[in-house]
């Protein structure tokens, strides 16, 4: 046979595996180049999913701090005059966080949403911050905060709501960042 079309015939299948590999490749890249707006928009989406919830959250956390709804009814009963019964401060301050406790509607609007765009363990953790909050919620109902243990109880319903808010932040930051290893 001549050589030449020897040289022919085996560089065929070479030629085949290169012209498929450069085919698959420059789909590839064509599914990547049409893929990578769209994940930037759901990224974005996702990212303002968290933003929102943790604004909600943290907003919560804040207004039901025992030591800001004393801080508020102090403020209040020193405006109106009326100093004279120091435990009217305490009586103000347990309707203020009841009060603070009910406004739970930018949590509850946030999280269907974080439940939507974001992998099931940062949900999981936009519901156990949700779940904190109830405790709060119901307690606030229940308490006057006149003795220490209930006092100590709210305490820790707050910290437990701060370390719930706290573990959020860190899986949703992770989940963003892209270090989802274990995930």
């Amino acid at each position: 046979m001549d050589p030449q079309v020897i040289a022919a015939v085996a560089a065929s299948p070479t030629a085949l595996v290169a012209a498929a590999a450069a085919y698959a490749a420059g789909r590839h890249q064509a599914r990547g180049a049409h893929l990578g707006p769209v994940d930037a928009v759901r990224r974005q989406h996702q990212r303002d999913a968290y933003a929102a919830f943790l604004q909600a959250a943290e907003a919560y956390a804040y207004g039901t701090r025992r030591t800001v709804t004393i801080a508020q009814a102090h403020a209040e009963i020193t405006r109106t005059g009326d100093t004279s019964n120091p435990a009217g401060v305490n009586a103000r301050a347990v309707v203020l966080r009841a009060e603070a406790a009910e406004r739970d509607d930018a949590l509850r609007a946030t999280l269907p949403v974080v439940q939507l765009e974001g992998p099931e363990h940062v949900a999981i953790l936009a519901q156990e911050v949700v779940n904190a909050a109830f405790q709060i919620r119901i307690a606030a109902r229940q308490r006057d905060y006149s003795d220490a243990a209930s006092a100590q109880a709210a305490r820790d319903e707050h910290v437990h709501l701060t370390k719930a808010i706290a573990a959020y932040v860190t899986a949703a930051r992770d989940h963003l960042n892209g270090d989802n290893a274990g995930r």
